[in-house]
């Protein structure tokens, strides 16, 4: 009935399964879908009591909920609540950072973007592994900065890339004029930050710490990756 109001789609149109059931949500409206999701939220308890497997059931909300956080949403009193355009620009940042990966030969081997997927699995399995989520996300970052002095030294005639390290790939690229000094100490920063892992600040939850560090840590690798593309359409300093 729900799929019906929303989607405008029969139940008895499902011919092939979940897949059917997938390439309509896919292929729907994003308000129909939010109309959707929101009205099942609301109508938690009576979708509950269908449910032939109570435990089971909470086991698949408690998915949904992390799902929706991932995508910058959060239930509140029954209602769908967008949380703050700093959160929104984080799944945003995300998936264009994952496009861009495929066409960049930053990522050939697809290593950096599985560290991606990767984080996004742990902070959503059940239960959650907030520190692995923020962990794969801070891999990632520094892949991207590592690769990056190092296709910038083969670029630049033979000059080495002194040594496959965090802080000195970042020197290297400040000093190849990818990166400008505040920006260079900017990143450091940010590792920094990130690589706190499971000791999370106080007041601060698991859940909260992991979006948080992801939103920072996957936003600096978008940065970088973008500089670097800058950086070979323009003459670098010698």
């Amino acid at each position: 009935m729900l799929i019906y109001k929303h989607l405008g789609v029969y139940w008895d149109e499902f011919t092939s399964g979940n897949d059917e059931f997938l390439r309509v949500l896919i292929t729907a409206q994003s308000d129909s879908v939010n109309s959707l999701v929101g009205e099942i939220i609301r109508e938690k308890y009576a979708v509950r009591v269908d449910a032939l497997n109570k435990t089971a059931f909470e086991g698949r909300w408690r998915e949904i909920e992390r799902w929706l956080l991932h995508d910058g949403w959060v239930i509140e009193d029954g209602q769908l609540v967008r949380l703050t355009p700093e959160a929104e620009e984080a799944t945003s940042v995300r998936d264009r950072l994952i496009e861009e990966l495929k066409s960049s030969d930053l990522d050939n081997d697809g290593a950096i973007r599985k560290c991606i997927e990767e984080s996004a699995k742990s902070f959503m399995a059940e239960p959650p592994d907030y520190n692995e989520a923020t962990t794969k996300v801070r891999i990632a970052l520094e892949t991207i900065a590592r690769r990056t002095a190092t296709k910038v030294a083969d670029t630049k005639g033979g000059v080495a890339y002194p040594e496959d390290s965090w802080s000195k790939a970042l020197a290297f690229l400040r000093k190849a004029d990818v990166l400008e000094l505040e920006e260079e100490q900017m990143m450091v920063r940010v590792y920094t930050f990130i690589s706190r892992g499971a000791h999370v600040p106080v007041g601060i939850t698991g859940e909260e710490w992991a979006r948080l560090a992801r939103t920072f840590g996957l936003s600096s690798s978008y940065f970088i990756l973008k500089k670097y593309e800058a950086a070979r359409h323009a003459p670098l300093s010698q």
